[in-house]
Formats: C-alpha cells, sequence, structure tokens
C-alpha cells in the first residue's frame, strides 16, 4: 500500500454529486496514474441521494492512505464544495476532476508535472480530450480543435482575458487541467467571492482568466481525458435548467468585465455572443423576461447591440 506524504506532488481535486454511473471509471482514471511522485486523491462529495457517497468510501476504504473523502451531511453546491476541498489539497499542483469525467491517460498527470515543474512561468497545463456522448454511446476523439497559438499561450496577462472574451482563445475543458495550489490560495484570498457566489454556476470560466493573469499556459495535444455529455448542470435537455445556467454564466461575465475594467471591443464581441443566445431561448421557451433583464445588464455596461440583433430582439420581445 502506497502511504501519502504529508506533502504530496499533486493533489486530485475531485468534486462529485449525484454521479454514481461515472464516479467509480473517474476514480480508477486518477489510481491509475503512473508518476515518480506521490498523489493525493481529494473527493467532495456534496451529499448524493444515489450510490455516489457509497462508492467513494468503498475506494476509501480500499485506498486509505491515498484518498481523502470529504462529505456533506447536505448538499451545500459546487461552490463552497470546491472551497472546502481546495483547502483539504496540500499537493504543490492542483489537478482537477468532475466526477462524471475520467483520464484515459496513465502519464497525463506526469506529462503536465515535468512540464510545471520546468517552467515557472507556466500557471496551467491542458490537454485535448474525448467526448462521450451518452445518449447514443459515442465517442469523438480529440474535441479541442485550434489552429495556431493561443495567446495565452505565449505570455501572461490581460490579453489573454480579452481573447475569450472575444472568443479568440483555445477553448479547455477543466477536468483536463493542472495548475499551481499556490496560485489558486493567492486567487481565493484576493477575490474568494468570484468562486462562492452561489449565482455562479460554475468555476472554470473564472478559474481560466485568473489562473491566465498569473501566467502563461501550455497545451498537450493528445487526449487524456474523457469527458462525459450528459444530462448535468451544464448540458441539460430542460430547457429551464439550461436558462438557469447560462443566466448565472452571463452574470460571471459582467462581474469580469467590470473586474478587469475590459475594453469595450471585447465586451461587445463577448454580449453580442451570449444575447444572441437569449434572443434564440426566448423564441424557443416563447418567454423573453430573461431576454429582457440580460439585455438591461448589457446596456448599462455600455452595450450597443448592432441593428440585425436589435430587430430580433424587438420581436422576441414583442411576441413572447
Amino acid at each position: 500500500m502506497i502511504k501519502v506524504k504529508k506533502n504530496p506532488m499533486v493533489s486530485v481535486l475531485l468534486l462529485t454529486h449525484n454521479q454514481a454511473k461515472y464516479i467509480a471509471s473517474c476514480i480508477e482514471g486518477a489510481l491509475s496514474q503512473i508518476t515518480n511522485f506521490q498523489v493525493e486523491i481529494v473527493i467532495g462529495e456534496d451529499a448524493s441521494t444515489d450510490e455516489t457517497a457509497n462508492i467513494c468510501r468503498r475506494y476509501l476504504q480500499k485506498h486509505p492512505g491515498r484518498i481523502k473523502l470529504i462529505s456533506s451531511a447536505n448538499n451545500i453546491g459546487l461552490n463552497q464544495n470546491f472551497i472546502r476541498s481546495f483547502r483539504f489539497c496540500k499537493g504543490k499542483y492542483i489537478a482537477y476532476l468532475e466526477g462524471d469525467d475520467w483520464w484515459i491517460d496513465r502519464n497525463k498527470l506526469q506529462k503536465q508535472v515535468d512540464i510545471l515543474e520546468s517552467n515557472p512561468d507556466v500557471s496551467l497545463v491542458h490537454t485535448n480530450c474525448k467526448l462521450y456522448k451518452e445518449e447514443d454511446n459515442r465517442y469523438q476523439n480529440h474535441l479541442i480543435q485550434y489552429e495556431g497559438v493561443c495567446i495565452r499561450e505565449r505570455n501572461r496577462g490581460i490579453d489573454g482575458v480579452i481573447a475569450e472574451f472575444e472568443g479568440k482563445q483555445r477553448p479547455m475543458k477543466t477536468s483536463t487541467v493542472c495548475y499551481r495550489r499556490d496560485l489558486m490560495a493567492q486567487i481565493l484570498a484576493e477575490d474568494e467571492y468570484l468562486f462562492a457566489n452561489p449565482e455562479f454556476p460554475t468555476q472554470d470560466f473564472q478559474l481560466f482568466q485568473e489562473m491566465a493573469l498569473k501566467g502563461r499556459f501550455v497545451f498537450l495535444d493528445v487526449d487524456t481525458t474523457v469527458i462525459a455529455h450528459h444530462e448535468s448542470l451544464s448540458v441539460s435537455q430542460n430547457p429551464e435548467k439550461r436558462l438557469r445556467f447560462r443566466r448565472g454564466f452571463f452574470k460571471i461575465g459582467l462581474y469580469l468585465i467590470e473586474k478587469y475594467n475590459l475594453p469595450a471591443t471585447a465586451a461587445q464581441k463577448w454580449f453580442w455572443r451570449e444575447l444572441n443566445y437569449f434572443i434564440d431561448d426566448a423564441r424557443v421557451r416563447q418567454d423573453s423576461r430573461t431576454l429582457r433583464e440580460v439585455m438591461t445588464d448589457a446596456k448599462d455596461k455600455g452595450y450597443k447591440a448592432p441593428v440585425k440583433q436589435r430587430i430580433k430582439y424587438n420581436i422576441a420581445t414583442l411576441f413572447y
């Protein structure tokens, strides 16, 4: 039995809630990593109502020296589960892992740590991945497609954030990333609200922006991870659930536009994309209340909708 040292090199930060179908594969992928350093797996299990908690407990019993299980008597939500579980992590680096994804490259962590150890200016390393579509039991290889070198891979700073808002960044999937724990601790100390606000339904969007300010990124173009596409918080067949998630995502963007004082050109492009989503949503659900709200929010930040979008907006708000 491998005993985890007091300060392992990597903490696998695994968050899960009601993911019994995938959680065993998720944990097995983490346990299977081949490294020349110590790895701990910190599982934040947030009061699941299915078999997720029992499965996690069984793995804890089998691997008590490698796994920490942080449990909840009551559901505390993704935001607080993330913050609480992060504070139990002792590794120099954090490898984030969602409970419905799993690693398929046994050398994933070794590859990422080798880069981080050799490049102190790198804040985060991420990889390509496969997409598993549960509805038709199909895999899509090499999900991330991007030509050239992303600006966030050349240097750190606000230019990488601007690229994100302009839609010019290389896409990223959270379960592929490995980043420096001390930087995340610094980010939380500076602005915990950005991750704790219950109206913000995710951490990855803001995590990537904050990490881009702290250092440059490295991308490994190899499929190390399977991302499961199924009914979940961010991917739902329920239009109301999709809308709530997107509304919360929009609020994160509003907060960051003001926090970083982003240039109007970047904000305009981001608002344009987001408002197109809400216009389509209003038409599908035949309800424009949320559309009106987000347009008001955007205008308050100086957004000026192009003529075609204004026409679409007026039609949606007139009839729905």
